[in-house]
């Protein structure tokens, strides 16, 4: 008797399973659309925000540096004037219709996921370069104060190195967040356009 044992094989059983296909329904895009919407929302007044610090860190530079140095803090806060225009340009706009189609609820997904990655793009150089020439002004400030009053340099460094430390991981923690977000986010695109080729 020949022993059939591939049959009761948990491994063959489970691969053989029937699979059922994920659809997405027209309310669970919407839901889907507006949750991104709200998250653009939240980071473009995060990045408002985070522009009128850097713009008040600026403006304090200016008050208390002299010569080429407010004229550097001045350059920051036209590069963040210049960068909250650019980053908020048309990015305010109304959340999808509650009756649109499958279709142009895809469409708006993909439209919502896209601007995500415009501001996500913009971002780097719109708000953080600002951002961090603001700061980096403000510790060459500090630096030639406490070399005025006669601290040596290495002096002054080693008082600010817990700031400038923090400051560091700061910086590269931005980044990776950032290229992780947008890798996401094209992931994301990626995997829309597989939906719309299938559905044609």
């Amino acid at each position: 008797m020949r022993n059939n044992s591939s049959g009761n094989d948990p491994k063959i059983i489970w691969q053989n399973q029937p699979t059922e296909p994920f659809i997405m329904t027209l309310e669970k895009i919407r839901q889907k659309t507006q949750e991104l919407h709200a998250k653009t929302r939240r980071a473009l007044l995060g990045g408002i925000t985070v522009s009128l610090l850097f713009a008040g860190i600026s403006g304090y530079g200016i008050a208390l540096g002299h010569g080429p140095v407010r004229a550097v803090f001045a350059l920051a806060i036209a590069w963040i004037v210049a960068g909250q225009y650019f980053v908020n340009r048309g990015m305010w706009s109304t959340a999808l219709p509650g009756d649109a189609a499958v279709s142009t609820g895809i469409e708006s997904y993909r439209w919502e996921v896209e601007r995500r990655r415009y501001l996500s793009g913009r971002f780097l150089l719109w708000s953080f370069g600002p951002g961090v020439l603001a700061i980096a002004s403000l510790v060459a400030l500090i630096l030639s104060f406490g070399i005025r009053r006669g601290m040596l340099l290495k002096g002054t460094l080693l008082n600010m190195t817990p700031f400038l430390a923090v400051l560091a991981i700061w910086i590269v923690s931005v980044f990776i967040i950032r290229m992780r977000e947008r890798r996401e986010l094209q992931r994301e695109i990626d995997e829309l356009s597989d939906i719309e080729r299938a559905d044609r």
